[in-house]
């Protein structure tokens, strides 16, 4: 069972036998992100917890959400390099 700092229960895995990562998450989500570090938080959004199957488990529209953002400040920045080269070579 994992636990919130108000005392409230946040996740209850299921058997003897837990996932390393699947425990990392549920600390992370119980403690309102305040536990780990920037790149496990982000990996944290592209998982959800599946109250089912009692582990964590991809969450692919946050997964495209991400790529999508990517793309965008990729095509960002190569419209200002190219911008930048392109009046620099006028000069």
């Amino acid at each position: 069972m994992v636990v919130t700092p108000e005392g409230k229960l946040s996740r209850y895995f299921y058997g003897i036998d837990y996932a390393p990562g699947d425990l990392k998450f549920g600390l992370m989500d119980s403690a309102e992100n305040k536990v780990g570090n920037p790149a496990e938080r982000l990996l944290l959004y592209c998982f959800h917890y599946d109250p089912a199957s009692g582990k964590y488990g991809l969450a692919i529209l946050n997964v495209i959400r991400l790529g999508g953002i990517a793309t965008i400040l990729g095509m960002g920045l190569m419209g200002f390099v190219f911008w930048r080269r392109n009046r620099a070579d006028k000069v």
